[in-house]
């Protein structure tokens, strides 16, 4: 696969992951970019997967796992914290995936951060396409 987007439910923005090296997703993932849009925002960033951390696929995986709601934050950072996925549930369906996304951890670095909704009933598919793209973990 080569694009893994996550479109908001609110026609707003947008989660997009893309251009993932190697692109065979059978080999293990060195890194990834990250596109992140929101009402006049659109921010791209490179993430490298790193070998403890892992890839989000785990982390909406897990969403999917939980579809009726969870307690607090199901949250994924990459290994240098260019990448931070907050995920909570209203309790109503409604899912909203907080991303933040800078440009290297150095405090002058520039930093956004942008909300994508999503509906319970999407989590299944976004699972499957999440691990898709992402493949294997090391």
């Amino acid at each position: 696969m080569d694009e893994f987007l996550i479109g908001s439910t609110d026609g707003i923005g947008s989660l997009l992951f893309y251009d993932r090296s190697p692109l065979d997703s059978q080999l293990p993932l060195e890194h990834f970019w990250v596109r992140v849009t929101d009402l006049n925002l659109s921010a791209a960033g490179r993430v490298c997967e790193g070998y403890v951390s892992g890839h989000p696929a785990r982390l909406f995986a897990e969403l999917a796992h939980q579809w009726s709601g969870w307690p607090d934050e199901l949250t994924w950072e990459s290994i240098e914290g260019e990448l931070l996925l907050r995920c909570s549930h209203d309790g109503l369906g409604h899912i909203a995936i907080c991303v933040e996304l800078r440009s290297g951890y150095m405090p002058d670095d520039w930093r956004v951060s942008a909300t994508v909704f999503a509906e319970a009933g999407q989590l299944e598919v976004i699972a499957r396409r999440a691990a898709l793209f992402f493949g294997q973990s090391r």
